[in-house]
């Protein structure tokens, strides 16, 4: 590999890496910080959760049109951006009261990370040979800020409050969107990979798996984002061993193993039966969760996180099989607007739950949801029925780097 094009493609992975990783931090925090915040201001945890139900919706809906942005701008430039945007928002949110103002600041939040997936993961795919392990690897950052959001945040909340969290962590991400300003990072000409016959538009095939695979990210966003915002309570109520931010932490950090492991059967093996495997291994996980308590609820938490996550780079894998090139960040942009966007819904799936009858019921219908995923997926492998899906078919051409 020559020298600049191996120096280049470190930088991809450092500017994406970097991106990744703040987008997921202040995606957790909050979860994190609303427990407290709860018991501090005497108001219901459900309502505290539903603070950042906006958050959450913008999350989703602004990566289409950064997608769309992201087909037509420098991606270098917008993923710095989003991630001082984000520093910028949180400092607010360490100044701002509770309710309608720390709504708005997490509101700000969500907007500029909405940026980083559509946007990064279309960088990806046209700049590095090895789609699935540089997908792995870009997910592996994201997983390391899952996993030490809920640790980092809770002992950061114990020593400055939920106000001085956000603020050192806002000064932090504007502090490394300096830093990335001096990753240079040359960017191949979009539409200059090899395209398999699904990525030409003008195929039925194409554009109607493209939609089933997107129903599939719906569906598992869903999944995501309840995960995400219950398990902090969840583990608060009935896991006595470690603390809830502990817990929380260790589980998502077993995570990184499966990224890693879908990244590396993603560059070896069809996609969609891959898909379809690591959902199918979730699923009972996610079950027995709800029946479990202390070590044995930790343990199946962790499986359930290890196939859920570990699906990441073979989704992301699948998404460019039936997407052109040249249209990469608006496909992407489309998936996470239905995967955060769609996905925000579960912030009151929670609520409602907590209201009604506990998180135990909210857990069950989560599980509920990864069964219609699972349903999803078989439609579009019967649909694909005959056709091969292997990330050595999409090979960046060399000769636009």
């Amino acid at each position: 590999m020559p020298v600049e094009s191996a120096h280049n493609q470190r930088n991809v992975v450092l500017l994406t890496g970097a991106g990744h990783f703040s987008t997921h931090f202040f995606e957790l925090m909050f979860p994190t910080l609303a427990v407290g915040l709860a018991q501090e201001t005497d108001i219901p945890l459900g309502e505290v959760l539903s603070w950042s139900f906006l958050g959450y919706l913008l999350f989703g809906l602004g990566a289409l049109p950064f997608g769309f942005i992201g087909d037509r701008v420098n991606a270098r430039v917008l993923i710095i951006g989003g991630i001082a945007g984000m520093g910028v928002f949180a400092i607010a949110a360490g100044e701002s009261s509770n309710g309608s103002a720390l709504t708005i600041c997490l509101a700000g939040i969500g907007l500029f990370a909405s940026i980083y997936h559509p946007v990064g993961m279309s960088l990806i795919s046209r700049t590095l040979p090895r789609r699935g392990q540089g997908l792995a690897i870009n997910g592996i950052f994201g997983n390391l800020a899952i996993a030490l959001t809920p640790f980092l945040t809770a002992y950061l909340a114990a020593q400055v409050g939920w106000r001085g969290a956000y603020t050192v962590v806002g000064y932090a991400a504007c502090a490394l969107a300096v830093g990335c300003g001096f990753l240079s990072i040359h960017e191949p000409a979009k539409g200059r990979e090899s395209a398999p016959v699904l990525q030409d538009t003008k195929n039925q095939v194409g554009r109607n798996l493209f939609i089933v695979l997107l129903a599939a990210t719906a569906l598992g966003g869903i999944s995501y984002r309840g995960n995400i915002v219950v398990q902090p309570a969840y583990f608060d109520q009935h896991v006595s061993q470690l603390s809830f931010g502990v817990t929380t932490s260790l589980v998502y950090l077993f995570g990184i193993g499966g990224q890693y492991l879908g990244g590396y059967l993603a560059d070896r093996y069809d996609l969609r039966w891959l898909y379809f495997g690591f959902h199918a291994i979730s699923l009972p996980a996610l079950i027995a969760m709800a029946v479990l308590t202390g070590v044995p609820l930790i343990g199946a938490a962790t499986i359930f996180i290890f196939f859920s996550l570990g699906m990441q780079p073979i989704e992301n894998s699948l998404l460019a099989h039936v997407t052109p090139e040249r249209w990469r960040s608006t496909a992407y942009g489309a998936k996470f607007v239905l995967t955060f966007g769609v996905g925000s819904l579960a912030v009151y799936l929670v609520e409602w739950a907590q209201r009604e009858h506990d998180l135990t019921v909210a857990i069950l219908c989560l599980a509920g949801v990864v069964l219609a995923l699972l349903g999803v997926i078989a439609i579009f492998l019967k649909m694909s029925s005959g056709r091969s899906f292997y990330n050595r078919d999409l090979i960046p051409d060399p000769s636009s780097s």
